[in-house]
């Protein structure tokens, strides 16, 4: 057996390209047009939030969207090519659990979010352009990642919520930034040693 620096990234990728994204392609089959319905409800709450002020129904939605992805896309569908899948479910329930604690929490008065801009624009490409970053590399739209559905996107989403929200309480807000960046780092890596292949 091999000194264990010897190993690679790839060395620990279980699937091919082709079964990964064949994995989205199933799944988008198996819950169209609930991608209507997510990005549907995704647009009102952040319309909701700049009419209002409020980010409570964009977390809720965002809160509601980790934990379908816990459970329909981790532990349905991920499962069955990766072993980890059942702890990315679990850290993505409790994604679900501090974006829900974070819309509980209320507001004394007027506070500005943490960067407007930034959150518009994080959930701008999360919601109507990262679903179609796939046609730029060949694949077919049935394979799309989509929020709500598709961890990628929705974590992309996610922190976009957090930066247009006010920054309290600081513990759980700053805790609700950990999953969605560890998934996409993970996700990352994993989509850069498919490349490399």
């Amino acid at each position: 057996m091999s000194e264990w620096w010897t190993y690679r990234p790839s060395d620990f990728l279980l699937f091919s390209a082709r079964t990964y994204w064949r994995l989205f392609e199933l799944h988008n089959a198996q819950w169209w047009p609930l991608h209507l319905l997510a990005l549907g409800l995704a647009l009102a709450a952040l319309w909701w939030r700049w009419r209002s002020g409020s980010a409570r129904p964009l977390l809720l939605v965002t809160a509601a969207a980790w934990g379908f992805v816990a459970w329909a896309f981790h532990l349905q569908r991920y499962a069955g090519i990766n072993w980890a899948a059942g702890w990315l479910a679990a850290a993505s329930a409790v994604q679900a659990l501090l974006l829900l604690a974070l819309a509980a929490v209320r507001h004394q008065g007027h506070q500005h979010s943490t960067s407007p801009r930034a959150g518009l624009a994080l959930m701008t490409a999360a919601l109507l352009i990262y679903p179609f970053a796939g046609l730029a590399f060949a694949r077919p739209f049935a394979q799309a990642e989509v929020f709500g559905l598709a961890p990628d996107p929705t974590a992309l989403a996610t922190l976009g919520a957090l930066l247009l929200k006010p920054a309290t309480p600081r513990l759980p807000w700053r805790l609700a930034w950990v999953v969605p960046l560890l998934w996409l780092a993970l996700s990352g890596m994993t989509l850069w040693v498919m490349q490399a292949r």
